[in-house]
């Protein structure tokens, strides 16, 4: 996936490593605990397959810059990937459960005393709430700049599936504070 994070960033402009590493991509690859370490790496994998190009760019009174550069090979592996399905399809029912650690350990809630579930879902609700405003402050900051909307877009549906996970914390809160824990759930 970053291969194409990064062949996409370079659709738009030729880019210098660490420019591709704070043009929006910093939280993502942080995120995905990508490095430098894993980042240069792939993009010299990148440019033996052609795929991009590296030139010098020097600068006077600070160090020369590597900038990186779409090919045609690049542009075309790019536009075969976009237009693919690969991976798009849902293999799971329940994708929503298997890839969140918090929702599986719910199902077992009951066995906490009733104290240490709610402040576990509190703290969850904090989490995204938080996570809420970053993003929040990140759509304004992408109007200000006025990225393409169809990125902001993106951006927004990342808002509003936060948003229904508090809305559902906050449920589910209720419900475990109405809970007897004696029971099952």
């Amino acid at each position: 996936m970053l291969k194409y994070m990064l062949l996409g960033a370079l659709m738009d402009r030729s880019l210098h490593g660490y420019k591709l590493k704070s043009i929006g991509f910093k939280r993502i690859f942080d995120d995905f605990g990508i490095n430098d370490g894993q980042l240069y790496p792939l993009l010299k994998k990148l440019e033996q397959a052609n795929l991009i190009e590296k030139s010098i760019e020097h600068q006077k009174g600070a160090p020369s810059r590597h900038v990186y550069s779409i090919t045609d090979a690049g542009r075309e592996d790019f536009q075969q990937w976009l237009e693919s399905s690969e991976g798009e399809e849902k293999s799971f029912r329940y994708d929503f459960f298997r890839k969140d650690t918090f929702f599986i350990r719910c199902n077992y809630i009951k066995y906490l005393d009733k104290q240490t579930a709610t402040v576990k879902i509190k703290q969850q609700i904090d989490t995204v709430e938080k996570t809420i405003a970053d993003l929040q402050k990140a759509r304004e900051s992408m109007i200000r700049r006025e990225v393409n909307p169809l990125r902001i877009s993106i951006l927004e549906y990342g808002i509003k599936s936060q948003e229904t996970r508090a809305e559902w914390l906050n449920d589910f809160l209720r419900e475990v504070e109405k809970a007897h824990f004696n029971t099952p759930l």
